[in-house]
């Protein structure tokens, strides 16, 4: 199968293919991890417009520090606050309610609300349902 192309014939195991852009895919991802993280609509659009930011420092460098440094960093947040399309008391507000709901921790997005996946290459997302029935 060509990269990027679906099987003819599907089976059905519960594989959903999913096509989108880049933009799409990070918010996506943070609606399906909403039980997760609890964040708002709006919180979200901040979220997917800071992790594109994100994307965008680690494609320069593997230094997790640095990316997190970067940032958060005032000139960081103001491109994050017009991806976004927020104002600033507003974007205020949204990283303290992220703060407080445990997506950003201290100084860094918590990783495990981090896509690991690559631009161009379809990214498998598994969910392992466990039936607790007695």
């Amino acid at each position: 199968m060509a990269k990027g192309e679906e099987p003819k014939e599907r089976k059905t195991d519960g594989t959903t293919f999913v096509k989108n852009t880049s933009d799409e895919f990070l918010r996506f991802w943070l609606e399906v991890m909403r039980p997760r993280h609890g964040l708002t609509s709006r919180e979200m659009d901040y979220a997917a417009a800071l992790l594109k930011i994100r994307e965008k420092i680690a494609e320069k460098t593997t230094d997790q520090s640095m990316i997190d440094k970067v940032l958060f960093e005032e000139e960081t947040k103001e491109l994050i606050r017009k991806e976004a399309k927020v104002n600033p008391p507003h974007a205020k507000a949204i990283l303290y309610s992220m703060k407080r709901k445990g997506f950003i921790q201290g100084k860094r997005v918590n990783p495990s609300y981090i896509p690991r996946w690559q631009k161009g290459v379809p990214f498998r997302w598994t969910f392992v349902f466990l039936n607790e029935d007695k």
